[in-house]
């Protein structure tokens, strides 16, 4: 295959009979340039079928480019501290950049804080910004009216929200990760009259996010369709009561010591495994399901407490947003607005082959 030679601006500005200026300001699409200016250019370009080195371009720039991050307060071992450290990695592939990178974080929990935090963080006037999930719509979409306001392309992390406009979005698709969960449940308890337990974890009345609440959504409506007999119990834990979860989960089987299965659309699962290991040791065996292959989930797993674990590569996701936002607010190249990442299902037999 033959290599063609790399077309410089001189070039092109000699074939087309203006300035090198002229012919910058086409290529970047900026204003100050004549219709009859233009359209010279233009047809160089398409003759020759130039590519603009988008790489090159933006590292000329000497630009420092603010990115800037809300993800929800979270533990050293987490879903979303993995997220964060692929939004970091991320940072370092771009090192040749002049990159500053700040998150903001705020308790998921608590609406009052998510709009404090978006104060803080508009205040700083980033060039781009990643957001992780708050459950409240209308908290949401002021927050992303006012980005589109000041001109702030943003991000959607774990969570999509289908009305807004981001620039991209990086999760499971939600309903399907339900629809999934609730199929691996049929095949459990074989369709039957059985019963299973639905765990949530609770703060100021409601679960953390959108996601969590639309895989419930999933989860049900494959149930109803599929299983209609099964009967689900709903057994809320409080975040923020760590010695009242032992009590609830004690009273609740204590009472149906017939509820066999078991689910939470969280990485809270590890909470019921490990409560029925140290706590009922006599009880019989609870299927349970769960989320994200946090270390506490997967030593679960290992020790035969937990059976399943949804995964979904939460550093890759930070990782992959991160380069996204890059390429489309640095590099200025159109990015895919939807990256949908797998719903992995892990067991005892398969999850050290597992990484992220």
């Amino acid at each position: 295959m033959e290599v063609q030679p790399k077309v410089r601006i001189k070039d092109i500005a000699e074939m087309a009979g203006v300035s090198v200026g002229t012919v910058d300001r086409v290529i970047h699409g900026r204003t100050n340039v004549s219709r009859k200016s233009y359209e010279k250019v233009q047809r160089v370009l398409n003759e020759i079928n130039y590519v603009p080195n988008h790489y090159a371009s933006a590292l000329a720039s000497n630009k420092v480019h603010e990115f800037a991050a809300i993800l929800p307060m979270h533990e050293v071992d987490s879903y979303w501290a993995r997220v964060e450290k692929g939004l970091y990695d991320g940072v370092r592939k771009f090192n040749d950049f002049k990159i500053s990178f700040k998150v903001f974080s705020y308790d998921p929990f608590n609406d009052e804080s998510f709009k404090t935090v978006c104060d803080e963080l508009i205040q700083s006037k980033p060039d781009a910004v990643i957001i992780g999930p708050i459950f409240n719509h209308n908290i949401m979409k002021n927050f992303v009216d006012r980005l589109s306001q000041a001109e702030i392309p943003y991000a959607l992390l774990d969570s999509n929200w289908p009305e807004f406009q981001p620039v991209t979005f990086y999760g499971q698709d939600s309903l399907k990760s339900g629809e999934f969960s609730g199929r691996i449940m049929h095949m459990a308890t074989g369709g039957g009259k059985s019963k299973i337990a639905l765990f949530r974890v609770m703060g100021e009345g409601r679960v953390a996010s959108r996601q969590q609440m639309n895989r419930e959504v999933g989860f049900r409506n494959y149930m109803k369709a599929h299983c209609p007999k099964c009967q689900i119990l709903d057994v809320n834990l409080y975040a923020y009561d760590k010695e009242g979860m032992k009590e609830i989960l004690s009273d609740f089987f204590t009472q149906h010591p017939d509820v066999l299965f078991a689910l939470s659309f969280n990485s809270s699962i590890h909470l019921v495994g490990n409560f029925l290991r140290t706590e009922m040791p006599d009880h019989p065996h609870v299927t349970l399901l769960g989320y994200d292959a946090v270390d506490a989930n997967v030593r679960c797993v290992k020790d035969g407490m937990v059976d399943f674990l949804v995964a979904q590569h939460p550093h890759d996701q930070g990782l992959n947003c991160f380069r996204t936002m890059f390429n489309a607010c640095v590099l200025h190249i159109k990015q895919k607005r939807d990256h949908y990442v797998s719903i992995e299902l892990l067991t005892r037999e398969n999850i050290d082959f597992y990484t992220d």
